[in-house]
């Protein structure tokens, strides 16, 4: 509501200005006056797609008072995704609010992006976006064309190879299975997708060199953080289509950042999160020399909060797993849900542990002798448990065994 007083002219905020969406809102109270109004709306509507015709989503662009243009996607979701999105900003908007309060996360200028998503109907949601907002489906259709079905070609594949097995004893057809998978995926590695697909895509985009460089290091320490939040939390469904970044800044965004639950618990998905051997080639020296240290430092600044951090999990996981509930059930009560709030209350809490626990091993080791230490044969690294989930995420074997939609070849 507002407007000129006798002027008859309503004025309407441009969506997504205040927290946890916002990235400038972390502190205070929001100043409405100083927030951009709808000017007008473009005329024309974008039919955006990822090769699917059923897919297809429409790309609108208002224009703000401010004279800027704000392009949202206008996408039909679930109710419950629609709910999730919303815990999904209260958590970023969280993180972030630590990140800029620890120094070494600070130095290393960590932040945590959620993705503005604003309900507009039961089944219709306005997702925000940028015309400098790209995604590894996008890489991957700018070098192979929107025909190129990979994952087709891996299920198909995989079924036939399945066939050709013929009668295998029930304790040896798991081990059949993945060593089938396994070495499908090695084709497809070798034969059909090479591993510098994302690289070759930032060659043609990034304007020059040093562009290139600054884009990696932000990049690098950005993905960090969201892959901190994907182990934490055991996030689902990393597909390429929902590995969104920022060509401009390289931030990283989380589209769609679910859990998966099973009988109210975390669903603990194959690997740790998405780091697949394209994204692991874009990185380069900086996997190392900027990707581990800085999922090590966020991890710390989160493990020093724990006592901060623990009421506020629990709202945050409670409010999930029961609207996780809800989704699966219909015609539930109010005397019904509270009942079944006390039956999952023990979930919950073993939920918040589990992230917390996550926060904690991701830590850096704390070195009581550093002498003793470098005189031995064989020093441990104090990142050691960071590097070891890395060569997890990277592992041939588990990524051969994740799902077709997740493309683990890309």
């Amino acid at each position: 509501g507002g407007g000129n007083f006798g002027g008859g002219a309503a004025v309407i905020e441009i969506p997504g200005q205040y927290a946890p969406t916002s990235a400038s809102v972390l502190d205070g109270r929001p100043f409405p006056e100083l927030h951009a109004k709808i000017a007008r709306f473009k005329q024309t509507v974008e039919v955006m797609g990822n090769g699917n015709p059923e897919h297809l989503m429409h790309k609108i662009t208002l224009v703000g008072s401010d004279g800027r243009e704000y392009k949202f996607l206008l996408q039909l979701a679930a109710t419950f995704w629609m709910r999730t999105d919303e815990r999904s900003a209260q958590l970023h908007w969280l993180m972030r609010n630590i990140l800029r309060r620890d120094k070494d996360a600070r130095r290393r200028c960590l932040n945590a992006c959620p993705t503005v998503s604003i309900p507009v109907a039961e089944r219709m949601r306005l997702v925000a976006t940028e015309t400098s907002h790209r995604s590894l489906d996008t890489a991957f259709r700018h070098v192979y064309g929107d025909d190129f079905d990979v994952a087709k070609h891996f299920h198909e594949t995989v079924q036939t190879k399945f066939g050709e097995l013929g009668d295998v004893s029930p304790e040896k057809k798991d081990e059949a299975i993945k060593e089938t998978r396994l070495a499908v995926f090695k084709d497809v590695c070798v034969e059909m997708v090479r591993p510098d697909v994302l690289s070759l895509y930032m060659a043609d985009a990034a304007p020059s060199a040093e562009h290139m460089f600054q884009f990696r290091k932000s990049f690098a320490s950005q993905l960090a953080v969201n892959s901190l939040l994907q182990h934490a939390f055991a996030i689902v469904e990393r597909s390429p289509s929902k590995f969104v970044f920022c060509l401009r800044s390289g931030q990283v965004l989380s589209p769609d950042f679910r859990t998966q639950y099973n009988q109210g618990l975390f669903h603990e998905p194959g690997v740790p999160f998405r780091l697949t051997r394209s994204i692991e080639e874009a990185l380069g020296l900086s996997l190392h020399g900027t990707f581990t240290p800085a999922l090590a430092t966020a991890s710390s600044a989160v493990a020093v909060k724990e006592e901060v951090l623990r009421p506020l999990l629990e709202i945050l996981l409670r409010d999930d797993v029961m609207a996780w509930y809800t989704s699966k059930s219909s015609g539930t009560t109010d005397k019904k849900l509270q009942e079944v709030e006390k039956q999952l209350a023990e979930r919950i809490n073993r939920n918040v542990k589990y992230a917390q626990k996550r926060f904690a091993d991701c830590c850096l080791r704390k070195v009581e002798n550093a002498s003793d230490e470098v005189i031995g044969p064989c020093p441990t690294p104090i990142d050691s448990h960071v590097r070891s989930l890395i060569e997890s995420a990277a592992s041939e074997e588990k990524l051969s065994m994740m799902p077709s939609s997740f493309q683990a070849w890309l």
